[in-house]
């Protein structure tokens, strides 16, 4: 990461994503966030232990075919900027207008809301960027009796090990109902806060290497930057350990009660990972005050090379200043061995101090 550097936005594609939402009224289905995607897409798996059907690009008539699936299925909504795509969507799946509201509105914070015939989960997927720092998407899940629709803003690459697991025949998803891919999906998600959490971690390290060695201005602006990116992880994590929370507490019809157990499990790994986001807020916090420790110390550092030098040639001025004087009775200026003499005692005289001062181990 580069955090002395400004910050580059993401590549837009077409229009701008973010539009003021100021003066709407409730419920209005207007994309806030960045567009990250050519189009929407809409992608389904539908499966079972011995089976497994995948269809791309589907139409908003095909998409909206599964409301009644009496077997798993995996809709897939990659792109959030088709508003009137996802509105249709989510009428024919009799999704509230606010919830679909929070699904465009790529800055909602995480949260879960039990409805009364599915259950909405928001949250945030991250990444660390060499040049922007954390990266996030927003991805929304929506479960229901036999079916899980998730949206999100791009393709995610860290899904591809779960993809990957779905195509096995053995796999528990493909020998569960979508509780666990529900599970699942939330599990690869948090488990890949730790992948940014390490990235932070070796940054904190890698400044504290800097701060002892060799102090320079730019830690300091590196030290504002993780404890931004640090805030914003916990700003994204706290409120997914309150959804979780929900989940595991309240009894939902759609989750299994052995489900219930693994999202307990991810609960656990939530809790781990904001402790230790707290951790390293508390150090990088010392990181700052350690290096205007270190860059007060090296400042006292030339400032006792400077007075040492300076006290070394107090006298030596002081003798040149007394041959200066230009006075007609001074018996050295006309003796053979004047000039010689003098630069034996200035020489003498700053062998002695060096000594003295080697002595008292002031250098």
């Amino acid at each position: 990461m580069k955090p002395s550097k400004q910050r580059k936005s993401t590549k837009k594609l077409g229009k701008p994503g973010t539009v003021k939402k100021s003066g709407l009224p409730a419920g209005s289905l207007i994309h806030v966030g960045k567009i990250k995607t050519e189009k929407t897409r809409i992608d389904v798996i539908e499966y079972n232990a011995t089976s497994l059907i995948e269809k791309n690009q589907l139409g908003i008539k095909e998409a909206s075919a599964y409301i009644d699936t009496s077997e798993p299925t995996w809709l897939r909504v990659t792109g959030l900027q088709d508003t009137q795509l996802i509105g249709d969507l989510g009428k024919a799946y009799g999704l509230h207008p606010l919830l679909i509201e929070d699904i465009l509105n790529t800055g909602q914070r995480p949260k879960v809301e039990l409805m009364k015939d599915y259950v909405f989960f928001t949250t945030k997927t991250l990444e660390i960027s060499p040049d922007n720092g954390v990266i996030s998407d927003q991805v929304s899940l929506i479960l229901r009796k036999n079916l899980i629709i998730s949206f999100h803003e791009s393709d995610l690459e860290f899904l591809a090990p779960l993809y990957e697991r779905i195509n096995l025949e053995e796999s528990r998803i493909r020998n569960n109902g979508v509780d666990y891919l529900f599970y699942a999906l939330i599990d690869i998600i948090v488990d890949n806060y730790f992948n940014v959490i390490e990235v932070v971690a070796e940054m904190i390290d890698n400044v504290e290497d800097q701060i002892f060695s060799s102090p320079e201005e730019n830690v300091l602006d590196t030290v504002q930057q993780i404890r931004k990116e640090l805030l914003f992880l916990k700003k994204t994590i706290f409120p997914i350990r309150e959804g979780l929370s929900t989940l595991i507490r309240t009894d939902i019809p759609l989750i299994d009660p052995q489900q219930v157990k693994y999202l307990g499990d991810v609960y656990d790994h939530v809790i781990h990972i904001y402790e230790t986001i707290e951790t390293y807020r508390e150090l990088n916090t010392g990181l700052k005050e350690v290096y205007l420790s270190a860059l007060s110390n090296k400042m006292n550092e030339v400032m006792k090379t400077l007075t040492i030098i300076a006290t070394i040639f107090i006298p030596l001025t002081f003798v040149v200043g007394i041959y200066g004087m230009n006075f007609k009775n001074m018996p050295e200026i006309s003796w053979k061995y004047g000039y010689l003499s003098v630069w034996i005692v200035m020489i003498a005289i700053s062998l002695f101090m060096l000594f003295h001062f080697k002595k008292r181990k002031w250098i």
